[in-house]
């Protein structure tokens, strides 16, 4: 009874990590160079999944009571291999520089090549076989970790650099989500293979945690990434380096209160880019600037000053609705513009009309 479950399984993980990596591999995307991280990101992920599809057909085809050593191999050595390319597809999705080169393959080759040659010592000298057991499950935990605290680390920055520049964030919480739902999967495979009581709840949940990670990475919506371009992140590319330049609030600050003269910053859809250019000087110099002068991030400052602005138009006596003088400082989306006016005030615009008339 317990081998026919045990089949069963097998082959239905083949089945579902096979279609899974096929649809992620062969599904189309538009022919947008700004999409070309998202396409690697998805080929990293497909080839993950066929990996593991490969491995079940491999436990298939093997006598269940072939020895440990080389049973606990394969398996670390294929989720060794599909946990590096799931993390690379998040770091893919992030646009992270340092995965934008040779790094990717050195970061997965040189682990994975140790425990191929590691493997294959211990079965010629079966006398090692205790110590390849230790190496292995360290060259994997160290990678995992390594690997997780990159993603993390990656994700933090990303994070950071859209609420900098962008006022409507696009929604990459759920990166994070995968970032750690990938740590638990790679721990839980190897605790499945040395406590079998875990088997109960670690197959189920597996092609579902992996249906759902795939959606994610399908509904990514590439219109989203064109729109973080469009808006003039550049995050495909290793950002400038901000250098202490001399005088600079003197060099900044006239162009910056003439700027805020001309309520330019009523203008929809601007970004510090935008900004920067307006006033003739470099984003990173106006971001360094807001920083270390005014105490605020580029689109606090923006959107401080949009509010003031509202808070005018709102008890000048103008019968214009709350929506109309969100778009008149440059915040068209209402929701957005009630958002940013609580933050600021502690009060809705309604709230705030009312008790100033």
């Amino acid at each position: 009874m317990e081998t026919t479950i045990h089949a069963f399984f097998e082959f239905g993980y083949t089945l579902t990590f096979g279609i899974l990596g096929a649809i992620v591999l062969l599904t189309k995307t538009p022919k947008q160079a700004e999409l070309e991280s998202y396409k690697k990101a998805r080929t990293a992920l497909g080839v993950g999944l066929t990996m593991l599809s490969i491995y079940c057909i491999i436990r298939m085809l093997t006598p269940q009571h072939h020895e440990d050593y080389v049973s606990f191999w394969l398996l670390v050595t294929f989720t060794l291999i599909h946990s590096w390319l799931t993390y690379a597809t998040m770091l893919f999705l992030m646009e992270s520089p340092r995965y934008m080169t040779r790094n990717f393959l050195i970061d997965g080759l040189i682990p994975v090549s140790l425990m191929l040659i590691g493997g294959v010592v211990g079965i010629f000298v079966p006398s090692l076989q205790p110590a390849m057991f230790v190496i292995f499950g360290c060259i994997f935990g160290i990678k995992c970790a390594w690997m997780f605290y990159t993603c993390r680390k990656e994700y933090l920055k990303c994070k950071r650099e859209l609420e900098n520049n962008y006022d409507e964030l696009p929604d990459i919480q759920w990166i994070n989500t995968l970032i750690w739902i990938s740590l638990i999967m790679s721990a839980a495979t190897i605790v499945a293979f040395y406590v079998p009581a875990t088997h109960i709840v670690y197959y189920p949940a597996i092609p579902i945690i992996y249906i759902f990670i795939v959606v994610k990475i399908l509904n990514f919506m590439p219109v989203k990434i064109d729109k973080i371009r469009h808006s003039n992140l550049s995050m495909n590319s290793a950002p400038e380096p901000v250098k202490k330049v001399t005088g600079l609030a003197e060099k900044i600050e006239p162009k910056l209160v003439k700027w805020v003269e001309e309520k330019r910053f009523c203008q929809p859809e601007l970004s510090i880019k935008d900004v920067a250019m307006e006033m003739g000087t470099n984003q990173n110099y106006l971001s360094q600037y807001l920083n270390n002068n005014k105490g605020v991030t580029f689109q606090v400052w923006l959107n401080t000053l949009r509010i003031e602005e509202s808070k005018k138009i709102l008890t000048s006596g103008e019968k214009l609705s709350i929506e109309e003088v969100g778009i008149r400082v440059g915040i068209p989306q209402s929701y957005n513009f009630s958002r940013w006016f609580r933050v600021i005030t502690d009060m809705t615009p309604y709230q705030y009309r009312k008790s100033n008339n």
